[in-house]
């Protein structure tokens, strides 16, 4: 008897997980046609690359944009906080 409510335990939990799996899909899919009608592109992760300058004291590479102090003494950039 254990052994059957086990099996009908992973069974409930497969279906489960792709009734998710479809749901996710779903709203997938619907945000895709959503884009192409209003003619907007697909929203995706855009990284934006950055320059970057060495520490005159220790090498490391900080963004130019905002240096960071590394933990070194006399380091020529501020610290944070």
């Amino acid at each position: 008897m254990k052994f059957l409510v086990f099996i009908a335990i992973l069974v409930l939990g497969w279906y489960v997980m792709r009734w998710l799996q479809n749901a996710e899909v779903e709203r997938r899919v619907r945000a895709r046609t959503a884009d192409r009608r209003t003619g907007k592109a697909p929203q995706a992760r855009q990284m934006r690359a950055t320059d970057t300058i060495p520490c005159s004291r220790c090498g490391a590479y900080v963004p130019s944009d905002f240096p960071t102090a590394c933990d070194r003494k006399g380091c020529p950039f501020p610290g944070v906080g």
